[in-house]
């Protein structure tokens, strides 16, 4: 792979986009966190602005003798669209993001019945569940995306309406917002289930915006063509497919039995924090794609993905894996996670600490450079 080297035209259209996109979020902070937030350990936090820096956490990370490069931030975004929805978007970035070259960005897009907010789970830092910081600290500006028509975004009339096309649109939008708001000449995708499939669509010579503005992409918990036997009898039955066909207004209410098999294999801690996060009520639209496979064409697949798969999915059988390297179009690589369920990146220990080093290594293949701070976890690129 060729080393991406900024043209003439690049720059204009980074500083057009530093001004135009200044509706997704303001970058002058951002800017001055890559001028003085990578100073060496005690730095002063004041020369940080007070709404981009919890200066608690600061002073904190000054005790224990580390330095700005690690301090993350948070931002909250709610992006109106082209076609009128408005998406919440989780954005978490450390100066460490702020100072890397090129620029680099991950947009994380969930799975059905969940919000974005299964990237952030409220659990101890050490067990590494906390997906977005994980991205933060390595590097990259991470993102969240919830969909249209789950909580925090905004509700159509009819929630049945949320299809695939529909949400790699607004996806899509989201990508190419990131790419100026931030400088960032492709943005890489993690998708998991659903938000897999949209990060394939994203991947592929059929995406709504063009392949050159995607990076890599990363997927797990990818439902391809088939599921397991187990999950077919207690989820993909034509009894729930009637239940959520048939819910009032498009909308369903769910309860902490639903995650059941998704949260399988999980860390106890992130178990309780998504029983405790997950259910709400969401349109059906996204969930009523699953119950025809499959949800995307991978045949004109480009970028290069990796496939993260546990060999204890209870959802996703190995054929099925199979079958999606098989008729992927562009660069496939597939790591087996043994003992991993259908989510490892909320795995025990060892399955994370897999997730990440496999994750990191295949993103940052090629292209890992940094002015100032270096990368919280080493690459084999």
């Amino acid at each position: 792979m060729r080393p991406w080297r900024p043209s003439f035209m690049r720059v204009i259209l980074s500083i057009r986009g530093y001004i135009k996109m200044a509706r997704f979020s303001s970058l002058f902070p951002s800017f001055l966190i890559a001028l003085c937030a990578c100073e060496p350990a005690g730095t002063n936090p004041a020369l940080v602005p007070d709404a981009w820096v919890n200066e608690s956490l600061a002073e904190e990370a000054q005790l224990r003798g580390g330095s700005f490069c690690d301090q993350l931030w948070t931002i909250e975004h709610d992006v109106e669209l082209a076609d009128g929805a408005v998406l919440h978007v989780t954005e978490r970035f450390s100066s460490r993001s702020a100072v890397r070259f090129p620029r680099r960005a991950l947009v994380m897009l969930p799975g059905t019945l969940v919000t974005g907010e299964m990237y952030d789970l409220d659990t101890d830092p050490a067990l590494r569940l906390n997906a977005l910081d994980e991205a933060a600290r390595e590097g990259f500006f991470a993102y969240a995306v919830t969909y249209e028509g789950y909580p925090g975004s905004s509700l159509p009339d009819d929630g049945s309406v949320v299809d695939a096309e529909r949400s790699l649109e607004q996806v899509a939008e989201i990508v190419q917002r990131i790419r100026y708001a931030r400088g960032v000449p492709r943005v890489d995708v993690f998708g998991t289930s659903f938000g897999a499939s949209l990060a394939v669509g994203l991947a592929g010579s059929q995406s709504p915006i063009s392949t050159h503005a995607i990076g890599r992409v990363v997927v797990q918990a990818m439902v391809y063509e088939t599921v397991t036997p187990l999950f077919e009898e207690t989820f993909f039955s034509p009894q729930v497919q009637a239940l959520f066909e048939s819910a009032p207004g498009g909308y369903i209410e769910t309860d902490p039995s639903v995650y059941g098999l998704i949260l399988a294999g999980a860390d106890p801690a992130a178990v309780e924090a998504g029983g405790e996060t997950f259910p709400d009520v969401y349109a059906t639209g996204p969930t009523l794609e699953g119950f025809t496979l499959p949800v995307i064409d991978v045949t004109p697949g480009v970028r290069p993905v990796l496939q993260l798969w546990g060999d204890a999915d209870p959802i996703t059988p190995h054929e099925d894996v199979e079958a999606f390297a098989a008729d992927y179009g562009g660069p496939h690589e597939l790591r087996v996670l043994p003992g991993a369920g259908h989510a490892p990146y909320i795995g025990d220990p060892d399955t994370v600490d897999a997730v990440y080093g496999e994750m990191f290594s295949f993103l940052d293949y090629g292209v890992a450079l940094y002015l100032g701070c270096e990368p919280a976890v080493e690459s084999d690129a």
